[in-house]
């Protein structure tokens, strides 16, 4: 696409943008936007009428008659100055509430666009780079590229029409100028007040709203993201939360037109009783005026409209730059193609990794190595071995996150890539190591991970206690309604606590894969055994993969999977392992060791 062709495709899909969240705002925008330049046209004739009117008329001895037309033109002019100011104004409040509602969309659109790409691309260096400068920079960038084209009306039209200083002509008309001023000041100083303290009202809401930002743009969020279905969720509190900000400074800004339009009355009172005496002091031959006024006027128009044009093209290029990489991401486009085969409602024959080696697609390094493996509909399997061995990986081609290099995954004989990734995923309970909680009440916290269940709450208390963590939410100071962040007058958990909310919200969704990773490795010993235990129970039903560098805990599984170097080295129970007296028997003696 060639440099033109891509500008104006760009331009087109930030109008295309800007016009789907307020139609009505956008044509009104620009429509005040050309009726205030073509102003100027009215202004210059008017001032030129003026000044031949006045020119011709001096001496002429019946002046009460010419000096009626000569207050009828200034009238006209005062309205025009009085449109312009009260159109300038509204102008700027609907550019303001336009840019604003255009960064909040953007923020949006990046979250939810981002949770539908695959992880091979988010995981990528290249596309890393440009997302952080994508999502730090498009909020402002998308409305500077649409801001300056709405001022070219303004630019082509403007002009820069001022009356010779009146402090050179009389110093106290230029004291009734000043004087006639300070309402306005006093009032502007005052809504900047109220408008600021009406923002420190609302900062709770912008804490929220910068929470929930973070849960669908920070990347380290996509594999709950992805697992757990929730960004419209999300993207709904979060447009509820910018709807409810909007309509508060929508308020603000209009109390702002109102105020400062009354304020500024007695200027343009002054300003026309002014402008009729000049005029009619000309008349009288106290003044002098010329053409050479008008003229003056008019090439200053010229001079200062070319400035607004060539400082307008030059932000909307500067922005152009930016704003081609932001629609660059949001045509990207899944390079898995998803499967549309239902998840069965009971798994019947289980897992199997069929020959499956993987390397990362801008790695030369296999991670996994031709792992053939067998998993039951109800076995619990817990994987060991030292960072770096490929557990983690194993669990990431699991859940379908990449394609394996060679050989396939199934569960019940079907390929999961075949799977519908909804249907799939709605059937996983997942704890990644990296996990996250959210500023939500502790309900919410727990019930994120099922939200057509919000309101059960036996449901919520039930995983609570499986986790060990009921007793302390149930004491707090609001209950299960509690936010899990002082930010928001609320509470902020020990990592232990956060760990077991974490483990609650996994078995509260019920799917029949539940996986973990290192599930408590912040919570004490004591703690871990009743946990685990309850964890065992819970899932006897349900195929459990667990991945945990303590021994005690995996001990009690079905099955343990030794992984070193992305191949399955040994397998079997505890005994059997300890009596093979291999890795896993070193690993184990080591960890004992360091508790005698």
């Amino acid at each position: 696409m060639s440099s033109w062709k891509r500008f104006f495709y760009t331009y087109w899909r930030i109008l295309k943008l800007a016009y789907s969240i307020r139609p009505g705002l956008l044509i009104l925008l620009t429509i005040t936007n050309i009726g205030w330049g073509l102003t100027n046209l009215p202004v210059l004739y008017i001032n030129k009428s003026l000044i031949d009117l006045v020119i011709s008329s001096i001496g002429k001895p019946n002046w009460q008659h010419i000096a009626q037309t000569v207050i009828f033109l200034t009238v006209a002019r005062s309205a025009v100055d009085v449109f312009r100011s009260l159109a300038s104004r509204i102008n700027n409040q609907m550019s303001y509430s336009l840019g604003n509602l255009m960064s909040d969309r953007v923020t949006t659109l990046l979250g939810e666009k981002l949770n539908s790409l695959d992880i091979s691309t988010i995981e990528s260096a290249g596309f890393q780079d440009k997302y952080k400068k994508i999502s730090s920079q498009s909020n402002s960038r998308v409305w500077g590229m649409i801001e300056p084209l709405q001022d070219m009306p303004n630019s082509l039209t403007t002009i820069l029409s001022g009356i010779i200083p009146v402090l050179l002509f009389n110093p106290v008309i230029a004291v009734l100028v000043l004087i006639v001023g300070i309402p306005d000041a006093i009032v502007s100083a005052k809504l900047t007040r109220i408008s600021y303290i009406t923002r420190e009202a609302k900062n709770r809401l912008y804490r929220i709203l910068g929470w929930l930002d973070w849960i669908i743009t920070d990347t380290r969020q996509f594999y709950e993201n992805k697992i757990l279905g929730n960004v419209k969720y999300v993207s709904k509190k979060m447009q509820s939360l910018q709807n409810e900000i909007f309509e508060s400074d929508q308020d603000m800004r209009i109390q702002r037109i109102k105020w400062r339009t009354v304020s500024e009355i007695p200027q343009w009172i002054l300003s026309l009783t002014l402008n009729s005496y000049f005029f009619i002091l000309a008349i009288l031959g106290k003044v002098t005026l010329g053409t050479a006024q008008m003229l003056y006027q008019a090439a200053s128009t010229l001079s200062n409209g070319m400035g607004m044009f060539l400082n307008n093209v030059s932000t909307v290029y500067e922005n152009y730059l930016f704003v081609s990489e932001f629609t660059w991401f949001m045509d990207l486009q899944p390079q898995l193609s998803p499967g549309h085969k239902e998840f069965p409602k009971v798994i019947k024959q289980g897992v199997q990794f069929k020959n499956v080696w993987f390397k990362y697609p801008e790695s030369k390094k296999w991670v996994i190595k031709g792992v053939n493996l067998s998993l039951g509909p109800k076995e619990n399997i817990a994987l060991v071995g030292e960072n770096g061995a490929g557990k983690t990986t194993l669990l990431k081609l699991l859940l379908g996150f990449y394609p394996p290099t060679r050989g396939r995954i199934t569960i019940d004989d079907i390929n999961i890539l075949d799977y519908k990734p909804s249907s799939y995923w709605k059937n996983v309970s997942a704890l990644a190591q990296e996990f996250h909680l959210f500023p939500f009440s502790a309900r919410e916290s727990i019930a994120f991970s099922d939200l057509s269940r919000l309101k059960d709450t036996k449901a919520i208390r039930q995983a609570a206690k499986q986790a060990r963590i009921d007793d302390y939410l149930f004491r707090l100071p609001k209950g299960y309604q509690t936010p899990l962040t002082k930010d928001l007058d609320g509470v902020d958990p020990s990592g232990g606590q956060k760990q077991r909310i974490a483990i609650a919200r996994t078995l509260f969704k019920n799917g029949q894969i539940v996986i973990l990773d290192e599930p408590t490795s912040n919570v004490d010993p004591k703690g871990e055994e009743e946990i685990f235990e309850n964890i065992i129970s819970v899932t006897r039903k349900k195929m459990l993969i667990l991945i945990s560098h303590r021994f005690s805990t995996v001990r009690k599984a079905d099955r343990i999977l030794v992984v070193e170097e992305g191949k399955i080295t040994e397998q079997g129970m505890h005994d059997q392992l300890i009596k093979l007296n291999g890795t896993y028997a070193q690993l184990f003696h080591l960890q004992a060791k360091s508790y005698q």
